[in-house]
């Protein structure tokens, strides 16, 4: 009795690691990331509706513009230039 079940154990398949059980799914996931990248290839290539011509960019914001300061004050920064009384007159108008 004891021969019979040593030659049981003997003949049960060995106990698997997490490596091994990892190596026995591999071409399993390698078909299936196969599939994945042509149909990802497919879409990608796959000709769709024209697209719409981009908008013009619009012109680079300058300083003066993130400040949101009126346009006289922006002149005058750009001229390097301290503001005249009328200039002040005219920047504060209405």
């Amino acid at each position: 009795m004891v021969r019979a079940v040593l030659a049981r154990a003997q003949l049960s398949p060995s106990v698997l690691t997490p490596l091994a059980v990892l190596a026995g799914g591999a071409l399993a996931a390698v078909a299936a990331a196969a599939v994945v990248a042509a149909v990802a290839v497919a879409a990608l290539a796959w000709p769709g509706t024209p697209q719409a011509q981009p908008a013009p960019a619009p012109a680079p914001l300058t300083i003066a513009d993130g400040l949101r300061l009126p346009g006289p004050a922006a002149d005058w920064i750009a001229e390097n230039r301290s503001p005249t009384e009328a200039d002040l007159l005219e920047s504060w108008d209405p």
